[in-house]
């Protein structure tokens, strides 16, 4: 498993050394659009390596318990991270070297792919304080949390799916104000287990007070 997750945070690298000579040189005190490349590769691999670090190392603010009931959660979540962010970097890097593709349309698919994979993740994810739907609705109630985050598998599964098939089978370049219109619909997706988990919340309350 580590090996497959220190795969991922190398492959942009080692594309970058294959294809070098294509590319503009190196200059790291410099800043333009020739140099975003590498800026932009440094970022977001600087935060897939902190993401790996953070859940390789188990914070000691959280509970044991809960780190062992999610082992094979935090593995899974933290390939799933690496491995988003690793082929999003690789993708730019093939643009900047002359290789056609639909720079918007295949970020639109893999994102949502990623949101379908962690949809599917989320309902194996047990109660805990690091990973997965945190409110003080989820982390008032385990059931609630369990109710919550079987029900927001779905929605991420299927949202993740369709956002995926969408982007396969039309051409998302000419669609106006796309940006905001997916940054609303993954939004919603993360909107709706919120007020699912409120609902659950003011329901078991209510039954409680009765």
């Amino acid at each position: 498993r580590e090996t497959i997750n220190w795969l991922f945070i190398l492959m942009p690298f080692i594309y970058i050394i294959l294809v070098y000579d294509r590319l503009p040189g190196f200059a790291p005190f410099q800043i333009d659009r020739e140099q975003a490349i590498y800026q932009y590769i440094l970022f977001l691999m600087g935060v897939s390596i902190f993401w790996y670090v953070t859940l390789l190392v188990r914070p000691s603010i959280f509970p044991k318990t809960a780190f062992h009931q999610n082992l094979k959660s935090f593995h899974r979540m933290r390939t799933l991270m690496l491995a988003f962010i690793s082929l999003l970097s690789m993708t730019f890097i093939s643009g900047k070297i002359g290789i056609t593709f639909n720079w918007i349309k295949i970020s639109l698919i893999l994102s949502m792919v990623f949101v379908a994979a962690v949809g599917n993740l989320y309902p194996t994810i047990r109660f805990n304080y690091m990973i997965g739907i945190k409110n003080s609705w989820t982390q008032s109630n385990e059931t609630i949390w369990k109710k919550t985050h079987s029900f927001a598998g779905k929605i991420f599964f299927w949202g993740g799916l369709i956002g995926a098939m969408y982007g396969i089978l039309f051409d998302v370049n000419p669609v106006p104000y796309m940006p905001v219109i997916y940054v609303g619909y993954v939004f919603t997706l993360v909107f709706i287990p919120h007020v699912f988990s409120y609902l659950l919340f003011r329901k078991t309350h209510s039954h409680a007070h009765l």
